[in-house]
């Protein structure tokens, strides 16, 4: 059986929101601003096919933010485990219920929905959040240029990750 593999050129407009906190207040304020979704949860709830009822509970955990935490990594413990004086968690975010306007265009969605962002610090300089700006994330695409969401998260999640790094 042959394989077919394509190579496509790919650049990404990056976003670094500098900040004056601390990488560990960094994460506290992230994790006080956005809950986490249970994925068993989302799980069950998928498996139930209803619609209503996902669409609740995406809007619950995402309280008045409306986004909400799929997932995070601590990378920073396992660095400075290599002697690499680095703190860094990156987080997987968004909303199940808006991402649904990206994959309506494309399953390459899934290559940015849930939007991935990473704070970090190391020893002796500032901390940081970095993030691919949507818009240009997803305009890598075009299939995907008809779908208002990309602009919809540069617009909400961007000045979300200003607040907290303020």
């Amino acid at each position: 059986m042959t394989v077919r593999i394509t190579k496509t050129s790919f650049s990404c407009e990056l976003v670094t929101i500098h900040s004056k906190r601390s990488f560990a207040e960094l994460i506290s304020r992230i994790e006080a601003t956005f809950q986490y979704y249970d994925a068993k949860t989302l799980h069950d709830l998928t498996a139930e096919g209803d619609t209503e009822k996902l669409a609740a509970y995406v809007k619950q955990v995402g309280d008045s933010t409306e986004f909400a935490i799929f997932f995070s990594l601590d990378q920073g413990s396992t660095q400075r485990l290599a002697g690499i004086p680095i703190e860094s968690r990156f987080y997987l975010f968004g909303n199940a219920t808006i991402a649904q306007g990206l994959f309506r265009y494309s399953a390459r969605a899934g290559l940015g929905a849930p939007v991935r962002f990473c704070v970090s610090q190391k020893d002796g300089e500032d901390a940081r959040i970095d993030i691919d700006l949507p818009t240009s994330f997803f305009s890598q695409f075009p299939e995907m240029k008809d779908s208002p969401v990309p602009q919809i998260l540069d617009d909400r999640m961007i000045p979300l990750l200003q607040e907290i790094a303020s």
